[in-house]
């Protein structure tokens, strides 16, 4: 066990802490409960722009047991796998489908635009809707539609077809992204959300790299690349299951800090509906939330609000280039690894291996630089205990999370640059690998700290802003690559990863001005948020009075 998460455990069982304590000792005061729920829920009828307000003092953050919360998270990281591993166990049978299909390649690479241009936009939806009614409703959703796709795209025989259920399985798998950050910011309180983040950002990033040899292998099967659909097929139907079966309710909407029950079908596991509830120990029976704090209509244009925070576009746009640079390496290193090495779509795929380990590792290590960080950060604001930080305005978010990103922009972009001019006939394979290896680590580290972020800024809508950060990258993502082949004809490897590297660097000056002036707007987004609050508390104070 992590030192992390120890102190996790001991927070949960045994520690007290001060009044602002955000993991003490549950407390069984429902009514205190549900004033934090009414509190939080204001927010959102007055359009909260930003985080919550500071919480009243002595609430419990979450109840859910370590031991539930790591369970919780290893489900969020198994959903979040479906949308890169369906991206990228595609890429070695492209060849293979334009031939059994009878179309060019170009058309079939079209198939990976538009399921690129799904995977921004659909999660716009699905992450407003869990906002609103919950999480494990749009888990379920998001992986039925995804089985159906990826059944009908095993049987389907047509070019169309296969288009549209690309499309289709885009738009289920992809929101698996923004729920499972969600999730993870419901459970975990900033100190430790780091650690957690880097787990869940180390599942999305590392399929990307074995994915292909997954795809690489199927379609030498007898199935051909007919195979790769019906193994997500086959995934997608058994987490499907489990979550069904045990997968809790986590929305903060919902389930408050996890001690009031679910009402909703959906909302609840079928193990609860068949054995109750009353088997948790942390759950408050009969406790509900108050009539204020029902649920809110969903609305896909709360990320385009979000995108238009001067604080989060900034950080936005920064992420989308390094993101962009991404795409743009993956795709170089496959399609020249053949023509530059002569290597077969099995060993193609193999070579993708150092790169998912550098990205895992990344994340990982990430996660817990950024909560050593944080803790720092704390101490140095006055904090006795860094888990007792939660929305305080005046908390220097920013520092605490940026203070070190500058490093791994940096050496992306140096990388990158060294990985383009690499791709030489008398040069050894082992270059090109261990670049890409070091250079996965820093995007890891890079990812994880911009979600981390992003969820600092927006905890109670944490699935929507991630929508909004899925939309922006993907987008960038898919531009790139569109173009980077062309432009690899053009100028060559080399000079398209100089190109490459000048485009992650462009993002040092965004996450300067998120650090210097980051601080100052998300004050005066907050203050906006209390006068809006202040006055709708007045009206009703006024509607009362006439009543009286």
């Amino acid at each position: 066990m992590t030192s992390t998460e120890t102190a996790n455990c001991a927070v949960d069982e045994t520690t007290t802490h001060t009044a602002t304590s955000i993991d003490a000792e549950p407390v069984e005061d429902v009514a205190s409960q549900q004033e934090t729920i009414i509190e939080k829920d204001v927010d959102a009828l007055v359009h909260d722009e930003t985080a919550l307000s500071p919480p009243p003092e002595e609430e419990v953050y979450t109840v859910f047991p370590i031991s539930v919360r790591r369970a919780i998270c290893a489900a969020a990281t198994l959903s979040i796998l479906l949308s890169p591993f369906a991206t990228s166990i595609y890429f070695p049978s492209i060849s293979l489908i334009a031939k059994d299909l009878g179309v060019s390649v170009e058309k079939i690479d079209l198939t990976v635009t538009t399921y690129m241009i799904f995977q921004g936009v659909s999660p716009t939806f699905w992450a407003s809707l869990a906002d609103a009614t919950g999480r494990r409703p749009v888990y379920l959703g998001c992986i039925t539609v995804f089985v159906i796709a990826n059944l009908c795209l095993a049987l389907q025989h047509t070019y169309v077809g296969l288009l549209v259920l690309r499309m289709l399985q885009s738009a289920g798998s992809s929101a698996t992204v923004a729920i499972g950050a969600g999730t993870v910011a419901d459970i975990t309180v900033p100190a430790d959300r780091g650690f957690w983040m880097g787990l869940l950002g180390a599942g999305s990033t590392v399929a990307p790299a074995v994915a292909p040899v997954l795809g690489g292998v199927l379609s030498l099967t007898k199935e051909s690349w007919r195979a790769s659909f019906w193994l997500l097929f086959a995934a997608g139907a058994v987490l499907l299951v489990a979550l069904v079966l045990w997968m809790p309710e986590t929305g903060r909407m919902v389930v408050g800090n996890g001690s009031i029950a679910p009402r909703g079908v959906f909302n609840r596991p079928l193990l609860d509906v068949l054995l109750g509830t009353r088997r948790h120990g942390y759950i408050v029976q009969g406790a509900e939330l108050p009539r204020a704090a029902g649920r809110r209509l969903p609305n896909p244009l709360r990320c385009v609000k979000i995108l238009v925070q001067k604080d989060v576009a900034t950080v936005l746009v920064g992420h989308a280039l390094v993101y962009a640079a991404f795409y743009a390496v993956t795709i170089g290193f496959s399609s020249q690894l053949p023509s530059v090495y002569g290597l077969s779509t099995l060993k193609t795929g193999l070579c993708f291996l150092p790169f998912g380990f550098g990205v895992c590792v990344g994340s990982i290590g990430g996660g817990k630089v950024l909560d050593k960080q944080f803790r720092q950060s704390a101490a140095r604001a006055g904090y006795t205990d860094p888990r007792a930080v939660r929305q305080d305005p005046d908390f220097p978010l920013e520092h605490a999370r940026l203070r070190l990103i500058w490093y791994p922009i940096i050496v992306c972009a140096v990388l990158s640059a060294a990985f383009g001019w690499s791709f030489r006939r008398s040069a050894t394979l082992a270059a090109p690998l261990v670049l890409i290896g070091a250079e996965g680590g820093a995007m890891g580290m890079f990812f994880t700290t911009v979600q981390v972020l992003l969820v600092d800024l927006y905890p109670q809508e944490s699935a929507s802003v991630t929508a909004a950060n899925n939309l922006v990258r993907c987008l960038l993502g898919a531009g790139a690559s569109a173009v980077v082949e062309a432009v690899i004809e053009k100028v060559g490897m080399g000079w398209t990863y100089v190109i490459v590297a000048g485009m992650q660097l462009l993002s040092l000056p965004l996450f300067a001005v998120e650090y210097t002036q980051g601080g100052r707007w998300r004050r005066e987004r907050f203050a906006r948020v209390e006068a809006a609050k202040a006055a709708k508390e007045a009206k009703l104070a006024a509607k009362e009075e006439q009543e009286k």
